[in-house]
Formats: C-alpha cells, sequence, structure tokens
C-alpha cells in the first residue's frame, strides 16, 4: 500500500475538479437534503469529522461555510464515484488513523468528544509541515493537506460559489443573431 501515491491520485483527481455535467449533477444532489443512511462511501462517524474539519477550513462568514454548503456530502459522493477501490481503501485508512491519533492524543473514545478548537490545532500542525511527526511516529501532513484540498476544490465547485461569485451561467446568455457589422 504506497500511501504517497494514493494521496497524490485523489489530490490530483480533485485538483482536476471541472465544470461537466456530472460535476453538476453532484453538486445539485448534495444540496437537497439528505439523511447520513444516504452516505455512499463514508462512514457516519468519517463524515461528522470531515464536517468539522471542512467547517474549520471554511467557517461560516457572510457568505455559507463548508456545513452549509454540503460539502462533506460532495466529497463523499464524488470519492465514491471517482476514486478507484484501492484508493478508497487507503483514504479510509488513512482518515481513520488520523482519528485514532487524536483520539489517543486526548484520551478520548469518540472523536465528538474532542473539541474544535483541538481538532483546529491537530490541523494546523500538520497542514504544511512536512517535518511534523505525530506521537506514533507518522507523518499525517499528507492527508491534512487532501483535508484541504477537497474543502477548497470542493467548496468552488459549489452552485452558491459558481453562481454568486463566478458567474457562472448553465445556460448561455441571450443571442441575438441581428449584429449591426
Amino acid at each position: 500500500m504506497d500511501r504517497r501515491k494514493a494521496i497524490k491520485r485523489i489530490g490530483a483527481s480533485f485538483g482536476a475538479i471541472t465544470i461537466s455535467s456530472g460535476v453538476i449533477s453532484l453538486v445539485q444532489s448534495c444540496n437537497s437534503s439528505r439523511t447520513n443512511k444516504e452516505l455512499n462511501f463514508f462512514s457516519k462517524n468519517e463524515i461528522n469529522f470531515l464536517d468539522r474539519i471542512f467547517e474549520i477550513i471554511i467557517p461560516e462568514t457572510e457568505s455559507p461555510g463548508a456545513n452549509s454548503l454540503n460539502l462533506s456530502k460532495f466529497v463523499d459522493a464524488y470519492v465514491a464515484k471517482n476514486i478507484s477501490t484501492e484508493d478508497q481503501k487507503n483514504l479510509n485508512v488513512m482518515i481513520e488513523e488520523f482519528i485514532t491519533m487524536i483520539l489517543s492524543s486526548e484520551n478520548k473514545e469518540s472523536i465528538k468528544d474532542v473539541e474544535n478548537k483541538t481538532l483546529e490545532k491537530y490541523f494546523s500542525d500538520h497542514i504544511d509541515n512536512g517535518s511534523m511527526i505525530a506521537a506514533n511516529g507518522k507523518n499525517y501532513s499528507q492527508i491534512c493537506n487532501l483535508f484541504r484540498e477537497m474543502a477548497v476544490n470542493s467548496y468552488k465547485a459549489s452552485e452558491y460559489v459558481l453562481i454568486n461569485k463566478l458567474g457562472f451561467v448553465s445556460i448561455p446568455g441571450y443571442y441575438d443573431g441581428n449584429v449591426d457589422i
């Protein structure tokens, strides 16, 4: 299991999000009210964790945050449909190891018991810092960078951002064939 290659492939996949009919249908399906029973890939525990991490990355301000835009549901659908089975397994293992490291460091039973400030500390300690090694000897900077990449690219592909920030129009504007030359 080569985790570096898996993270690079997953990251490249999220970086390659383009405005296509498939991505737009994913965005529209994530805007409807769905329950955690309809998750495609992640477990309920992992989705709750991703919700919290994504809200740390993209908080609610005058524009909607990660939870309001259901970014974790988009990521769930995207990973289920576009990532290979081997990379999906590696992603699950990495997320579970990261959660386990946080739980063991904080002496907690569930990730729900860990405060958001504490999660933010673990996230910020490992992101963009390739030399930060956890107590178990593993480097979690790659998975933290992947979380950030997932959140940011999903945010940029959300319907709210496309329409309100980027001026995306799904149907081309008015066409007037009678133009003076």
